[in-house]
């Protein structure tokens, strides 16, 4: 998997690892100051975590007792429980519990009244946007085909798959490793719990990552062709629990 960007191209991958995978997170993230971001609850504002050519990743927080407002879905969208818990549905009445780390998908132009955490604690929840491609780009010499991610030590969960994208979960105990792998074009990773990584390549003896990932950090991986020998693995005490998406087109 990947903590933060745990391996770039040879050329930049010692400046990326100076900036540490939070500071990578922001990098990455590109907020327009001349187009405000789309709400998508009426009642809520969300926090911008990552922005770039191909998604936009809001955080919303849903405190007890609190309700989101309209919601409406301008395009498509992958819905992921960072913290579950119970809401209920303005429209029916109906009360649905859902776990950490579920995901729903949503397409464009939806809405619905909205919901009301009526659980005891906050609700998290990240929305990706999935923007449409400007124009088709043929993928570059030597980039991996589109596809699931593979880790050959730790098995993972197939969660979503449709014509836009391909989700699935991995949990990776401590001290386990994933095994040399490659990381297709337009993928976004997302941390339901964090934790501390390391990585190491054929071109990078291992190494921590400087800061840990926290609870619902995101991020943008770069292209890694299998023959970089990349693998990331969980130095924590605990197991880091995270979701790929694979942009398909």
């Amino acid at each position: 998997m990947s903590a933060s960007i745990r391996s770039a191209r040879p050329s930049a991958r010692l400046a990326l690892l100076a900036l540490g995978v939070a500071a990578l997170a922001r990098a990455a993230s590109v907020t327009s100051t001349t187009d405000p971001t789309p709400e998508i609850y009426a009642d809520l504002k969300g926090e911008v975590l990552l922005d770039n050519a191909r998604v936009r990743v809001q955080r919303y927080v849903i405190a007890p007792g609190q309700s989101t407002g309209e919601r409406t879905s301008r395009a498509p969208q992958l819905l992921v429980f960072i913290r579950g818990g119970v809401l209920t549905s303005k429209a029916t009445a109906r009360a649905v519990l859902w776990r950490d780390g579920r995901v729903t998908w949503h397409e464009a132009q939806e809405h619905d009244a909205g919901d009301t955490n009526s659980g005891a604690a906050p609700i998290v929840l990240e929305w990706v946007t999935i923007k449409p491609l400007a124009q088709p780009t043929a993928p570059a010499p030597g980039s991996p085909p589109k596809g699931p991610l593979n880790y050959p030590n730790i098995p993972g969960e197939d969660l979503l798959e449709n014509e836009s994208v391909i989700v699935q979960r991995f949990t990776v105990p401590p001290g386990a490793w994933e095994g040399v792998h490659a990381h297709h074009p337009d993928m976004l990773y997302i941390h339901i719990r964090g934790g501390q990584w390391a990585a190491r390549s054929h071109h990078e003896a291992q190494h921590p990552y400087p800061a840990p990932s926290a609870d619902g950090a995101v991020g943008w991986m770069p292209t890694i062709p299998l023959s970089e020998g990349h693998e990331s693995g969980n130095i924590d005490d605990h197991p880091i629990d995270l979701v790929w998406v694979t942009l398909k087109q």
